[in-house]
């Protein structure tokens, strides 16, 4: 969202990934947008939590545009540790998951610099590679000198380092509710979010609304898996919520709402439609994290990411069909 992810004290952001790309996770929307967004992602950055973000690119693990580059196998040495941990980020959904667990812990935003693919010359330039080995997002640099990424090992991290200062660890308050959200987002990463493969022309599931180059074959089958999904997550979800796994918000809700809130907000214009329709207790647990401004305002940034630089795509998508 390049409209960056703000992270303001109360509110931090960041491409998610999914649960370890080794496990298949998440790698998603890799828009092949104009250079121009690194400019604007840089105007962006100013306004998040210390250097917010900005978000350019994917809605995954970000990857950005230029085949070429995208193919590199050159891996640099990480920068510097610095005396901060500092996680790299833009505003899509799959960073939305950290942006989602710092707006439930706004202390967070004292202890960790917040940074964007801006900061080290957009994702296209070499200093972006020495941080990124896969040129995506999010990214962590530690203080120990540790390089991370994929969204939900950076979380894992985060969440683990700074138990102390969370108000929401959203870990489940017992072995079923944590075994539970653990299959909730195993279900979102590898057959939501996922890519599993960093080249070009590999897609996930969710690209199917927004993804031009898919082939029309292939949008339908991933369309109709797709659905499929929603509908075993619509399964999953406890009768009463009003959460993923009960009362207490868990990394499910967290790595969830990102996605479904960027997928129903464009359920007019995409091709995907409502997904919510048909499926109460997604469309009950969708409204309850919505009406909740730490969840939504998250949402927002990702919404208006995609409705700057996806609009055109999504229309013509839903225009054309799977044909």
């Amino acid at each position: 969202i390049i409209t960056t992810v703000s992270f303001p004290s109360e509110i931090c952001c960041d491409h998610s990934s999914d649960m370890s790309r080794a496990r298949h996770s998440s790698r998603d929307i890799e828009f092949d947008l104009p250079g121009a967004l690194d400019d604007m992602a840089g105007l962006a950055s100013k306004a998040a939590i210390g250097h917010g973000a900005r978000d350019v690119e994917v809605f995954g693990n970000g990857r950005q545009g230029r085949p070429a580059e995208r193919q590199s196998c050159d891996v640099q040495p990480p920068p510097a540790a610095s005396k901060k941990d500092t996680v790299v980020i833009i505003s899509t959904n799959n960073p939305g998951r950290l942006m989602l667990f710092a707006a439930l812990n706004p202390k967070l935003g004292e202890v960790i610099d917040w940074k964007t693919p801006a900061d080290y010359g957009g994702f296209g330039g070499d200093e972006f590679a020495k941080v990124s080995p896969q040129k995506l997002c999010p990214v962590a640099l530690t203080a120990g000198g540790l390089r991370l990424f994929e969204s939900d090992v950076i979380l894992s991290y985060v969440a683990d380092k700074y138990a102390p200062l969370l108000e929401n660890d959203c870990r489940g308050p017992t072995v079923e509710a944590r075994a539970l959200s653990a299959l909730l987002v195993r279900v979102h990463d590898m057959y939501i979010s996922g890519t599993n493969c960093s080249q070009p022309q590999f897609f996930s599931n969710q690209a199917v609304f927004y993804k031009a180059a898919m082939p029309g074959p292939e949008r339908a089958a991933r369309l109709k898996d797709l659905l499929k999904q929603l509908d075993l997550v619509e399964s999953l979800l406890p009768p009463a919520g009003p959460y993923c796994v009960g009362d207490a918000i868990s990394f499910a809700d967290v790595v969830l709402y990102p996605t479904v809130a960027m997928m129903q907000d464009q359920a007019a214009a995409s091709l995907v439609g409502s997904i919510t329709e048909g499926r109460p207790k997604l469309a009950a647990w969708l409204a309850h994290c919505n009406a909740d401004p730490r969840f939504r305002g998250v949402a927002d940034k990702i919404k208006a990411f995609v409705d700057t630089f996806l609009g055109k795509a999504v229309a013509g998508i839903t225009a054309k069909g799977c044909g």
